[in-house]
Parts: structure tokens; sequence; C-alpha cells
């Protein structure tokens, strides 16, 4: 997922991701290639830097040919592709800057009955938002409602995580930090600092905790209020939060209509 000028907020789609990559895997998915599920989160992880923009690690060609040695960068691909269904609706070569934003994808679709209250929401602090901001930050709480859902009816998915963090921690991150460096045309060194900060937050109890409903709301709060936030604002958020659940009683539909998609798409993961 991308912001837009803000840190990044990866945990909004972890489950998301990881289901979906997961389940086009299927049996090919093992101890062995745990870490492509570390790679398909990096575009996300990566902006927790502050010389790593979301736009760096978001605008990369979709179905960009990789060289020998660099196949596990397909796995970025793949989060980018998943990003562009939930947001436009399609996929796009490179993505879309903010002023060139669709809004024809499910996240957004579902966010505009969100956008009103969103906007009330942030009019209480004397923070005003435009229409657009509204509906931005509503599709937000939508991706979040959708993780939330995951969580709750498929808690191995963060298991698998998990693992997946550990593997790549304990022997990968070498392969990780060069094949990175290829994909964005980094420095290796650059790309070290992000991973390795950006993991941190992915670690065992930290990890379970980012994706629970509280942890949703914290993370909302902190991006978007700041210090400004206090019981009313957490309030107003977890209702959001809420009413995003009930309107996601058909993710399903999405996530199986992005898997065709993908597969449609030519995309080649070759576990």
């Amino acid at each position: 997922m991308e912001t837009r000028g803000a840190p990044a907020h990866g945990e909004m789609l972890l489950n998301t991701q990881t289901l979906l990559l997961r389940e086009y895997a299927g049996g090919r998915l093992g101890q062995d290639n745990l870490d492509v599920l570390i790679y398909n989160v990096m575009p996300d992880i990566l902006p927790i830097h502050p010389d790593i923009t979301p736009e760096m690690t978001h605008r990369l060609e979709r179905l960009r040919s990789v060289p020998p040695g660099r196949e596990k960068a397909r796995f970025i691909q793949f989060h980018l592709l998943v990003d562009d269904l939930s947001h436009y609706g399609r996929i796009t070569r490179r993505g879309h800057d903010r002023s060139e934003n669709e809004t024809g994808g499910y996240a957004f679709r579902k966010a505009e009955a969100l956008s009103g209250e969103m906007g009330s929401l942030h009019g209480r602090l004397g923070l005003a938002i435009d229409a657009g901001e509204a509906l931005y930050r509503s599709h937000l709480i939508v991706e979040m409602a959708v993780d939330l859902v995951i969580h709750r009816r498929q808690p191995g998915v963060v298991d698998l995580f998990s693992r997946a963090v550990e593997a790549t921690l304990g022997e990968r991150v070498d392969g990780l930090v060069s094949t990175l460096g290829w994909a964005y045309a980094m420095p290796e060194w650059l790309v070290r600092d992000a991973v390795m900060q950006g993991m941190a937050a992915y670690r065992d109890e930290i990890l379970r905790r980012s994706v629970s409903l509280e942890g949703r709301v914290e993370l909302f709060l902190r991006k978007f209020f700041g210090g400004l936030a206090g019981d009313p604002e957490r309030r107003g958020v977890r209702a959001l939060v809420e009413q995003g659940i009930e309107s996601v009683a058909d993710h399903e539909d999405f996530l199986q209509t992005t898997l065709r998609e993908i597969s449609a798409s030519g995309f080649e993961g070759g576990l």
C-alpha cells in the first residue's frame, strides 16, 4: 500500500498480502522459500527509512523481466499488482502519483460510504480535510478492515508471516538486501538500514499487537492525528474501522478476483 507524504503503514495490508501470496503459491511455499513473503511487503517496509519515499518503492514497472539470480524480485511486483487492483481495479504499468489516482478499486469503492464521517471526525479536531483526502483516508480504513477480518478468521496467516520474518533474518538478509538494491537501484547500505529498521516492527509480540483492532486504531491515529488524538478521536476511528468491517462482508470476492487478475496478467513467480 502506498502512503501520501508520510511514513509507510505496511501493517494495513500485511495479512491480505500474505494470504494472497500464500494462495497463489499453494503447495510450492515451504520453509526453503518463506522469504518471498518478506520480499512481498518490502514496498511498504523500506519507506520507514527517512531517505526512502513510498513513491520510490511503488513506482516500479509491474511486470518487468528479471535476470537470473534476481527471481525473488517478482514478489515485489506481486505486492504492487495487489495494490493496483485494490486501488484502481486494474493493473497499471508503473502505478500512479497522488494527483493521478483513480478510485475504481475495491478499497476506494467501499470507502465512499465512510468518507463523510471521516471528514467530520477531522473537523471536530479543527483539522479540515477536503473530500479527496477524506476518501483516501477512508480507503485505508477499508484496507485495515479487510486485514482484520482475515486475521480473525485465519490467525495462522500472522504465524506464517512471523516464521518468514525469522527465517529471513536468520540467514537470508544478504540476498534480500542485494535483490532490493538491484530492483530499486539503491545503495545496499541504505537498503540494509531500511530493512533492519523495518523488520524490527515485525518481531513476535510487536507484530501481533500491530495487527489487532487496537493496534490498527493506534496506527491510524499516530499517522494522521499525532499528539492531538484523545479518547473522542480514538472512539471515532474505532467506530469507522468497525463500520468498515461490516462493509467488507464480500471481501472474499475481492480476494478471488485479485488472484484471477494476477494470473491473467501473465505474472509468474517461478516458485
